[in-house]
């Protein structure tokens, strides 16, 4: 038997090992290939998808470089290249090896979902959405692209586009469960707890140690039903303020009460193995007892407010004592959200793992080859993943919001009553909204090139950030439209207090600069040998 054919017969074996989901065994054999025959491509190709299974990128880019360097014109070195760019988060060579691969494969439809990811990553959207679209054309009846261009809509916000294309590739193949994590994400975002639950014990029947699934199972337990029943119970006595008024006393209990049978109805949605891990979450898990601790400071300070609204007097104002405890509702709110924050960015593990389109039909290894795992003491989740991954759009926002204050003052004054005549405040509009939209054109490409470190506090602030960015930009546009008479005061109060917080914040952030400066030429100084006499 000649060493080719035995080359051959290893890496047919190495190929079986990985899709039955050994990838121990697979990479050893493939090792013990690549000692007798270092430049065999198949071999590197299949090593590099063994480093992939287990999300070592960065092994997986040194295989599939030397793969490319045996063999520059084979397309699968290029390809799994050009996914393990996208693994360690550099996009632009990605995107080089995703083009490379198109060219030397055009009909293959992985090189167009690695472009357009890598497009995506580069903020190109509508490129990325063009490509993946190329891809589901070349082929309609797989999986692959459907879930992938299901991942992009998901990533935009674009939920039933989503589960449009997620409800496809599990049509085309329902063992898919890459994509029934996919809908189950949705379903959660969309407050939908009951379906989601029903999609993810779905896969975790089939694949107990899926790390997607189980992410996303935390999220819905911990985020969704620990979160909800903070926010009812604190509902609940934001209206019990008022239970002096007939009747009121019934509507505060109404929140708690439909998150009970909300939270009910999602419980008989979890499998019985799902059941089990979910309350094992609940009794075990710091994040829970986090939500816990929440829970019960805003239901101590609730009922207190309650006690304290059906002895008010309803014709005379708020006394000192419910003055207190409304500040103290408000502020248990704070405080219960910046403990769970606090622990869930402590207790956060690495993320779970990407669905990749050339891992196979189902997105990881087969239950089979799972069926042994641990599945009631796996490694801690990560429930911030989801804001860290829009900290950069919390990032444009923040710089957006903070900035077109600026560019708000000078209209909103002219426009305060009594208002400047309407050509002046025309003239300053119109050069203030250039302003406000030419920055943020300029901070957008900015930080496509220099996007900075994810920050989950910035991805959980990005819809009131937005929110003030808006109203700044209505505040502009108005002063400069309205021919006669002040702003109107929906558009005015908040427009002041958004422009008085923006101006606070951007003095705070040069006092910041100002101080790092100083302290690095401080540092740089000190550093410097003295001259010498």
């Amino acid at each position: 038997m000649t060493r080719q054919t035995v080359s051959d017969a290893g890496v047919a074996r190495a190929g079986n090992l990985l899709e039955v989901g050994r990838i121990e065994a697979a990479r050893q054999e493939i090792t013990a290939v690549l000692a007798g025959d270092p430049d065999n491509v198949e071999a590197l190709c299949v090593l590099a998808r063994a480093y992939q299974a287990e999300d070592e990128f960065a092994a997986m880019r040194e295989a599939a470089a030397r793969a490319v360097a045996v063999a520059p014109a084979h397309p699968e070195g290029h390809l799994l290249l050009a996914f393990a760019q996208l693994g360690v988060d550099d996009p632009t060579a990605a995107r080089a090896g995703a083009a490379e691969t198109v060219r030397l494969a055009p009909d293959d439809w992985r090189g167009y979902a690695a472009l357009a990811l890598a497009s995506f990553n580069l903020g190109q959207p509508r490129q990325a959405f063009r490509l993946i679209k190329h891809a589901v054309a070349l082929a309609p009846d797989s999986a692959g692209p459907h879930h992938i261009r299901g991942l992009m809509f998901q990533t935009i916000g674009w939920h039933r586009s989503a589960n449009r294309s997620f409800r496809r590739a599990l049509a085309l193949d329902p063992a898919h469960t890459a994509a029934l994590t996919g809908l189950g994400r949705v379903a959660a975002t969309r407050g939908r707890l009951a379906s989601a639950a029903g999609h993810l014990s779905a896969v975790l029947a089939a694949e107990p140690t899926n790390p997607a699934a189980r992410a996303e199972l935390d999220r819905l337990v911990i985020g969704g039903l620990g979160g909800w029943a903070l926010m009812s119970v604190w509902v609940g006595g934001f209206i019990g303020m008022f239970a002096m008024l007939p009747w009121v006393w019934a509507l505060a209990a109404l929140p708690p009460l439909l998150w009970s049978g909300w939270a009910a109805r999602t419980w008989r949605a979890l499998s019985p193995g799902a059941r089990v891990y979910a309350g094992h979450l609940l009794r075990t898990d710091v994040r829970a007892r986090a939500r816990l601790f929440g829970l019960a400071l805003c239901a101590l300070t609730a009922a207190g407010l309650f006690g304290t609204a059906l002895g008010q007097d309803p014709d005379r104002p708020p006394s000192a004592v419910m003055l207190v405890m409304m500040a103290a509702h408000f502020l248990a709110l704070l405080v219960g959200g910046a403990v769970a924050f606090i622990v869930d960015r402590r207790v956060a593990g690495p993320p779970p793992p990407a669905p990749d389109p050339a891992a196979g039909p189902g997105g990881s290894p087969p239950a089979a080859a799972k069926a042994g795992a641990a599945f009631a003491q796996p490694p801690a989740s990560d429930l911030l993943a989801e804001q860290r991954a829009a900290s950069y759009a919390g990032r444009w926002a923040m710089r957006l919001a903070r900035s077109g204050a600026v560019f708000t003052v000078l209209p909103l004054v002219l426009s305060l009553d009594p208002p400047a005549s309407w050509p002046v405040r025309a003239a300053v509009g119109t050069v203030a909204l250039a302003g406000f939209l030419g920055f943020g054109a300029w901070s957008r490409r900015r930080l496509i090139r220099r996007p900075g470190r994810q920050n989950a506090a910035l991805g959980l602030l990005l819809v009131p950030l937005t929110l003030a960015a808006l109203v700044e930009l209505a505040a502009i546009a108005l002063s400069a439209v309205l021919p006669s008479g002040p702003l109107p005061d929906v558009v005015a109060v908040p427009a002041f207090l958004v422009t008085c917080l923006g101006l606070a914040a951007w003095l705070g952030w040069l006092l910041y600069a100002g101080v790092r400066g100083l302290g690095r030429l401080a540092r740089n100084a000190r550093r410097q040998p003295a001259p010498r006499g």
